[in-house]
């Protein structure tokens, strides 16, 4: 059973309390549905969990993640949506992220109850990428690069459309700590024409 309310925008299991975090960012998204032009958008849109990630010392960014069904309204609104939030939460940056699920590779012993195979949208490159992609929404990955360096690390060098460089170029620290944060990889945002 799932406990969600009129007084909050967050949808959680019962019996679970909401953190400091996810607290603020319920408030703040009941605020901008009470009074903006937002209002008839964020109408019935919920999330479903909030952290923060620590960039550097003194940044701090809010991964808002929200229910995969309701991604493309989110996206639709998100640009705004940002702005207004970054605004109420005192500057730091925020980010929407779809959650996902990832399901493990099936083995001969492993007790699958349903016998079903695994969908690609739920294997652990597939959600990596999806992370990667709703990380920079408004920007398009025009291109991806993995360097493997001779102590056997990886580096994945993604390219962003240049056109996008002027929103996106502030946030590139908080893409790249997020990314991170979420996937234990390191990655590094390059614009390219």
């Amino acid at each position: 059973m799932t406990l969600f309310s009129q007084t909050s925008k967050l949808l959680k299991a019962e019996g679970e309390k909401p953190n400091a975090v996810e607290s603020a960012v319920s408030q703040a998204l009941l605020d901008l549905e009470a009074n903006s032009d937002l209002a008839n958008a964020l109408r019935g849109l919920y999330f479903v969990g909030a952290e923060e990630v620590v960039i550097r010392d003194d940044k701090v960014a809010v991964v808002i993640h929200i229910p995969f069904p309701q991604q493309k309204v989110y996206q639709k609104i998100q640009s705004k949506l940002v702005r207004e939030l970054e605004k109420k939460l005192s500057g730091k940056h925020v980010i929407f992220l779809a959650k996902r699920r990832i399901l493990s590779k099936p083995t001969r012993h492993s007790r699958n109850l349903s016998k079903q195979k695994r969908p690609r949208s739920r294997t652990l490159t597939a959600v990596h990428d999806s992370i990667l992609d709703d990380l920079v929404f408004p920007a398009e990955i025009t291109g991806k690069r993995k360097r493997v360096k001779l102590d056997g690390s990886q580096l994945l060098k993604v390219h962003l459309e240049k056109s996008a460089q002027i929103n996106t170029e502030t946030k590139v620290d908080t893409f790249m700590a997020v990314y991170k944060k979420l996937t234990g990889k390191d990655v590094v945002f390059e614009y390219v024409d």
